[in-house]
């Protein structure tokens, strides 16, 4: 059996820890190396992780000075020594066939990467992420375009450690959207990927995570840092106009439709909703003919006319309006 390197990054996440841990521990899959990074976490979660590695010896724990979830992750990586490596965040937890399958996927198809779905749990209630991408197959970027529209989180795939050293390119430090920031870059790089089309990961959504915090200034900012190197690295490998529909699509959902929509539904008309609109503009233009937003239901075409046309009051009307029929029902 081929060893598998789990990275995972701690930070106050003491109701969560032993949870995400256990998940792991228990994988089908035993052939493993747990490696818990402490990131200079101020609660018990340095003393959690040691207990925690006197009772499973594939458990190291790494403790160092606070820098972040792209510090914590870069930092495990180095310890890896396993053929495939596989993020968990420690707020998560995993199926526990979710080793044993991607694997033995990674085996059969001899892959650089393997992807699979996941489910979102906010406030109890699980709902499954998947994507129109094609599975049971081997397939690359210059096959299969919409890689580029997949959600870009780490935890969702396996990684060949060999090919991920290689590819060079770590998580951003300090930086929001690491995962946005690198994974269309694997993608770029990988000439094997596989999909498995079924949720074998459990991304819990809470109030207090990095994604659900209220620092605009710092989203924007990084968001937008992370979207320009992203084209620049495109265009460097001249594939910019290759992807330009893709590429189009990323900017327009991660840098206006989705942070706008979030901004709207607080009550903000004002200054982060326009430096999105203005970042927009002035990377992708006017995207009205790009196929992959014409293929939008008509509720998020609606959505983004409402943006496009600041008749927020009516988005906010629409969720409420919802929120009192899923009351009532």
């Amino acid at each position: 059996m081929e060893l598998v390197s789990v990275v995972v990054p701690v930070y106050k996440v003491e109701q969560y820890l032993e949870r995400c841990v256990k998940s792991i521990c228990e994988q089908t899959y035993q052939e493993l190396e747990i490696i818990l990074v402490n990131d200079g976490s101020p609660d018990r979660c340095g003393e959690m992780c040691e207990e925690l590695a006197q009772k499973d010896n594939r458990i190291q724990v790494l403790h160092k000075q606070n820098g972040g979830l792209s510090d914590a992750r870069n930092a495990g990586v180095k310890l890896a020594t396993g053929k495939y490596l596989l993020f968990v965040d420690s707020d998560d937890y995993i199926a526990k066939d979710l080793v044993e399958k991607t694997v033995t996927e990674a085996e059969k198809m001899a892959c650089d990467m393997v992807l699979f779905d996941y489910y979102c749990v906010e406030n109890g209630i699980e709902e499954v992420r998947t994507t129109q991408i094609p599975g049971g197959k081997v397939i690359s970027l210059e096959k299969e375009h919409q890689l580029l529209l997949a959600p870009p989180a780490a935890w969702a795939k396996l990684f060949n450690r060999e090919f991920y050293v290689k590819a060079d390119c770590p998580f951003p430090k300090g930086l929001y959207f690491e995962d946005l920031a690198t994974t269309p870059i694997f993608f770029l790089k990988a000439e094997r990927i596989s999909y498995l089309k079924e949720p074998l990961y459990y991304y819990i959504i809470r109030e207090n995570s990095i994604m659900t915090g209220k620092n605009h200034e710092k989203s924007s900012h990084d968001k937008m840092e992370v979207i320009d190197h992203i084209l620049s690295v495109y265009r460097e490998n001249g594939k910019y106009e290759t992807y330009r529909e893709e590429l189009e699509y990323l900017v327009l959902a991660n840098a206006y439709f989705e942070p706008s929509k979030e901004l709207v539904l607080e009550g903000d008309d004002g200054t982060y909703l326009q430096k999105y609109r203005d970042y927009t503009k002035s990377r992708i233009g006017n995207v009205k003919n790009n196929k992959y937003i014409n293929q939008w239901s008509r509720k998020d075409k609606l959505h983004l006319w409402i943006l496009n046309y600041k008749q927020y009051w009516l988005m906010r009307l629409l969720s409420k309006a919802r929120r009192m029929v899923s009351t009532k029902l």
